[in-house]
């Protein structure tokens, strides 16, 4: 049995203990097999036995167990009972640990003051938000034009030295390297352009978004995904 196959049998034979358990467990034995790394990965699954009479033992241990557990099935080696003792346990599962505190089905006291801060601050919350949008979409805008504006310079500056360039030198060295110095100056305003906007929107654009999460994050209290 490789490692996923046990740890999906696992999480199946574990259905009926709490969500917030069954995943510690899981985690737990997934942490247990990386610290064994995959050259003793095959003797420590050996070790464990089958999921099966891992399952047993854990709901007999969990608090939180929702059905009476059945006993473990017996393994073939002797002394199951002593295999049993020796197979490294979650803490849900450990002797003393306590079941979790039930979960409120009601409103959090929390979550009943956000919703009166909403209705009565909703002028407010609307002027917040067309602000935040309105800075969203400036810098949208400011990249646009940007891009467009340094795309055009390099467009032209580099059709003028095309075109005058001989002329601007038949006129004389000196007026040709003032134009080409000129163009070449222009050139480089326009790529600094098309750099700023490219910056606006890879990576100032972003920014404000994520800015903008943590601060209706911290608002109504949620934690980030990780």
């Amino acid at each position: 049995m490789t490692r996923e196959e046990f740890l999906r049998r696992l999480s199946e034979l574990l259905s009926d203990v709490t969500d917030e358990e069954r995943a510690e467990a899981i985690r737990f034995y997934e942490e247990y097999l990386d610290d064994a790394g995959p050259e003793q990965e095959a003797q420590v699954l050996a070790e464990l036995g089958s999921p099966e009479k891992v399952a047993a033992i854990i709901r007999a241990n969990v608090p939180g167990s929702r059905v009476q557990p059945e006993p473990a099935p017996q393994e073939a080696g002797p002394g199951p009972g002593a295999a049993a003792a020796a197979i490294p346990l979650p803490p849900c599962a450990r002797p003393g640990a306590v079941p979790p505190p039930p979960r409120s089905r009601g409103m959090s006291d929390r979550t009943i003051l956000l919703i009166i801060l909403a209705v009565v601050l909703f002028p407010l919350w609307i002027g917040l938000a067309g602000t935040i949008f309105g800075i969203l979409m400036g810098v949208v805008g400011a990249a646009i034009g940007f891009f467009f504006g340094g795309v055009g310079t390099v467009v032209g500056i580099v059709a003028v030295l095309v075109a005058n360039t001989p002329a601007a030198f038949a006129a004389g060295w000196p007026t040709g390297l003032f134009m080409v110095g000129m163009c070449l100056l222009a050139l480089a305003l326009g790529i600094a352009l098309i750099v700023v906007a490219v910056w606006l929107v890879t990576w100032l654009l972003p920014a404000c978004w994520r800015l903008t999460k943590r601060a209706w994050r911290a608002l109504t209290g949620k934690k980030e995904a990780k």
